[in-house]
């Protein structure tokens, strides 16, 4: 059982970091536009590259976003690959190169040519069980599969073993999918001043909570899963875990509670002072 008090201190850290919180996170980038088809298409390039410090991911996204102008869906759209490839010179975030991301904008082409959206996309595959609850994990793999198709692996084997553009489109069978999760919370949850609102095909209620290895150790420390890896299942346990405290929309704490990390300093620095979520089990800070 979580400790007791676990959901006011949750509420509290909701509380303090909204919009106000928003630079230092990758969904600026979409925010900054007006137009719902590119703030869907940036929303994804944006996730896509959300893996790695946060200084980092904002730093390689001004690039990406330097390159695609104000208008990422019509740049797609218009995408030649030879015309727009010298513009990106070296680029690299972590494991992902230029060739990476000129693949994805590939493939985001192909996607717009024949279904216009993504969502439109990834609405023909949502997976419904008994009672019509949404199979997310299910979705997500056919989206997957889906969007791979567009993928046109180069002939020559020199990459053969890097994850490539196929890293982008994450497996919910071997992760927790976070980039996906976080892509769709931004493009499914209301316009709250954060999330962009900008999908009907799911609802809040269907979403999992994005886990990365800061939310496993949030998860894990209030007792909201047992799991030894930060894996679907323990994203799936989280999420339960926020339905207890809204059934309906159990997601929209994950950009506060995430901020804990990435602006407060925990769990890592050891001159940061415990949060609430820490004190409430009276062993410091969060740790292993």
């Amino acid at each position: 059982m979580p400790p007791r008090g676990w959901g006011d201190a949750v509420e509290r850290v909701y509380r303090r970091h909204g919009a106000g919180s928003l630079g230092s996170d990758p969904l600026q980038f979409p925010r900054r536009l007006r137009r719902a088809d590119d703030r869907e298409i940036a929303a994804f390039f944006a996730a896509s590259f959300s893996y790695g410090n946060a200084r980092a991911v904002c730093s390689s996204l001004e690039r990406v976003f330097a390159w695609t102008g104000p208008h990422p869906a019509r740049f797609v759209r218009e995408f030649e690959p030879k015309r727009e490839a010298s513009a990106l010179g070296g680029f690299r975030h972590r494991w992902s190169s230029a060739a990476d991301l000129i693949q994805l904008a590939v493939m985001l082409r192909g996607i717009l040519e024949q279904h216009g959206t993504l969502e439109a996309l990834f609405g023909r595959g949502v997976v419904r069980g008994s009672g019509g609850r949404v199979d997310l994990a299910a979705s997500i793999a056919r989206f997957r599969r889906a969007a791979l198709a567009f993928y046109e692996a180069p002939a020559e084997t020199e990459g053969a073993s890097r994850p490539g553009p196929r890293y982008f489109f994450p497996d919910p069978r071997t992760s927790a999918a976070k980039r996906t999760t976080m892509f769709l919370r931004w493009v499914v949850r209301p316009d709250d001043g954060l999330d962009l609102g900008l999908w009907d095909c799911l609802h809040p209620r269907d979403l999992v909570a994005p886990l990365d290895t800061h939310m496993f150790l949030i998860a894990r420390r209030l007792r909201l899963t047992r799991r030894k890896t930060p894996a679907w299942q323990a994203a799936m346990d989280l999420t339960r875990g926020l339905r207890r405290l809204d059934p309906e929309d159990p997601v929209k704490y994950d950009f506060a509670l995430s901020r804990l990390g990435i602006v407060e300093g925990c769990p890592r620095h050891l001159r940061s002072e415990p949060c609430e979520l820490c004190g409430l089990l009276g062993r410091g800070r969060l740790r292993t």
